[in-house]
């Protein structure tokens, strides 16, 4: 008997009658440790790993072991432990940039909320810069300098690229993706937070959050805010490609199988820091030439402008408050 037709049965209800919420936002914007805050809490159920990708496009350029196929049903498999209380939780950063996934959350789960973690632009390229860097999808030659001509390039001449690494430049205008989801969900259903409120004031953030999903703001007072998934310059930068790539299809094959998962997720806990001490050294520090801060800036102030309209509030980047 497949998953999906066993929990069917033991089901009460539909995956369209649970209520969600959905993490998304851009990409290096803390929405790994937002997951990891998010799971602990007693009354949310997370999915049995984050990024579950479930409802990007089949083309979308990045890998997953569920893909919605036509049914939603399949959904349940990644909450198999909920229960009929619980608020079922997902983070796929992605979401935000994919209009197929924006229409099939809309359309499959009517009581869901979205919150969305967004970073100050020209901070987040600085940090995919280093990214790439870590897991070897740019030269270890290439200065930052460099990498802002190559995106730029990339745009002015109109070129599509799948890979995730040449898109950052227009990824960081959020509001072009952003208004899209007001318009299909309502405001009342949308909750932006900043990826440096919650690095600044975490328990505060998490307890604005909180309200958003209805769910106790209290569980937070006290809790310890670790931050995980930090981008760090590598030794060996295709040893880390491999190793993330190796970590990423075992917790596929794992993750609904807790008897197996539970211990290895115990053994990597263990062992990561180990590892991330021996292949990590102490981090390039990035260059940025005037003309490149001020090309970025020309570029970014229109769509920050907008998303402070959109959203309804300040926007908390120090830097954008002085250029006003």
């Amino acid at each position: 008997m497949k998953p999906t037709q066993l929990l069917r049965k033991v089901s009460l209800k539909n995956v369209a009658d649970y209520r969600y919420l959905i993490v998304g936002g851009t990409t290096k914007a803390a929405t790994t440790s937002l997951f990891a805050y998010l799971a602990d809490h007693p009354a949310i159920c997370a999915a049995t790993y984050k990024e579950t990708r479930f409802f990007l496009s089949s083309d979308y350029p990045l890998p997953s072991k569920y893909r919605y196929k036509g049914d939603i049903e399949e959904y349940n498999v990644l909450f198999s432990d909920a229960d009929e209380t619980q608020l079922r939780m997902e983070s796929t950063p992605d979401y935000l940039y994919c209009e197929e996934a924006r229409e099939r959350i809309a359309t499959s789960l009517p009581y869901a909320k979205l919150a969305f973690s967004l970073r100050e632009p020209i901070s987040r390229l600085i940090s995919w810069y280093r990214f790439a860097k870590q897991i070897g999808k740019l030269p270890q030659t290439l200065n930052f300098n460099a990498y802002v001509e190559s995106l730029f390039a990339t745009t002015n001449n109109g070129n599509k690229t799948e890979e995730q690494h040449l898109q950052t430049l227009q990824q960081g205008c959020y509001t072009i993706y952003l208004e899209h989801y007001f318009n299909r969900f309502g405001p009342e259903r949308i909750h932006i937070l900043f990826y440096e409120e919650l690095a600044a004031q975490p328990a505060d953030t998490m307890a604005k959050l909180c309200d958003f999903a209805d769910i106790d703001p209290g569980f937070y007072t006290g809790y310890g805010f670790e931050v995980t998934n930090r981008t760090q310059q590598m030794r060996n930068s295709e040893l880390h490609r491999k190793y993330r790539d190796f970590r990423f299809r075992l917790r596929q094959w794992t993750h609904d199988k807790p008897v197996i998962h539970t211990p290895l997720r115990t053994i990597r806990r263990a062992i990561e820091p180990l590892y991330l001490r021996l292949n990590t050294q102490t981090g390039e520090k990035i260059q940025m030439s005037e003309e490149t801060r001020y090309r970025l800036m020309d570029y970014y102030k229109p769509d920050v402008q907008a998303l402070g309209e959109l959203i309804g509030k300040p926007i908390p980047w120090e830097a954008w408050e002085k250029s006003s």
